[in-house]
């Protein structure tokens, strides 16, 4: 179990040196950030000399290296070019909204698609078994932007219920959640249906209800038990995709979280900003990752053994 975490945590580390590399070199490789910001028609060579200096761009790209990756260890990503404040204070500020907004998603996906899940399996051969197959395989392919508008045009444009923007109580996340739950509980329904039903054909099913356990004991007792190993790896994998979502979602609802920041920093071309949303949200999808793997460990422990 000790070395089988070393290993993993090494592979967490070695990701994050890599992401350190990617925003450095991506960084640098866009072009001049000083040319970017500079107004041609105001700003003459010298003064972009003077400002290369001052942002230490003037220097070797390995001497820059080594200072970035110091400032990297500190926590510092330099100062926003928009806001004229520190990059990582900044995104500790924007953090919790987007914590929120994806822990309430996820939370709220897993429940829907386990109910859904358990009903399509006891009901196999029914027409509602059918239904959410059917509504699980759409849901899944409906991107989060389109449904994040067609759920504005309904719900606050034509009924008027839920607000379109805003941050601070649960009416606000109402429909944020569903545009960024739509696709985990498709997809998380298709595979967590079908993982239950071939549990359902093994021999230790049969041999539980030969023993009298009523279907109810088999299905919490070992059928959804032996199923969560596959949903734990799910869960993993979904929240990193919110990620990417979420990017969307709070730009259509300007929710003022991470994704929301990262696109006013592409817009107003803040590279500090840009790279620290960039860098954190790597970090905590690895390190999210890394738990994943521990607790699939806990849930099986023929892992242990490797």
């Amino acid at each position: 179990m000790g070395a089988w975490l070393v290993r993993r945590i090494s592979g967490a580390l070695a990701v994050i040196v890599a992401l350190i590399l990617f925003t450095f070199f991506a960084t640098n490789m866009i072009g001049d950030p000083i040319a970017l910001l500079a107004d041609p028609e105001l700003a003459t060579e010298e003064d972009l000399a003077e400002l290369r200096a001052v942002a230490g761009l003037d220097r070797p790209l390995p001497e820059r290296f080594v200072t970035y990756l110091g400032d990297v260890i500190r926590g510092d990503f330099g100062t926003s070019l928009w806001q004229q404040r520190p990059a990582s204070e900044l995104v500790m500020e924007r953090a919790p909204a987007t914590l929120l907004l994806a822990g309430v998603t996820v939370v709220f996906s897993v429940l829907v698609a386990v109910v859904l899940s358990v009903i399509a399996v006891r009901r196999s051969d029914h027409w509602v078994s059918h239904a959410i197959f059917v509504v699980s395989a759409g849901l899944a392919c409906v991107p989060s932007f389109w449904l994040a508008i067609l759920l504005i045009i309904g719900f606050t444009v034509k009924l008027s219920i839920f607000p379109t923007s805003g941050y601070g109580s649960p009416i606000h996340l109402v429909l944020p959640v569903l545009a960024l739950s739509a696709q985990p509980i498709g997809y998380f329904t298709q595979v967590l249906t079908t993982g239950m039903r071939e549990q359902i054909g093994e021999q230790y099913v049969r041999t539980a209800r030969a023993k009298g356990l009523s279907d109810r004991a088999v299905m919490t007792g070992h059928v959804f038990w032996n199923t969560s190993i596959l949903a734990t790896t799910m869960i993993g994998s979904m929240i990193a995709a919110l990620m990417n979502g979420a990017v969307l979602a709070e730009a259509v609802f300007a929710w003022p979280g991470l994704g929301n920041l990262g696109l006013q920093a592409v817009h107003n071309r803040d590279l500090p900003v840009l790279t620290a949303v960039v860098f954190y949200a790597g970090v905590a999808v690895t390190l999210v990752n890394v738990l994943v793997d521990v607790v699939y460990m806990r849930l099986d422990p023929r892992i242990r053994m490797k």
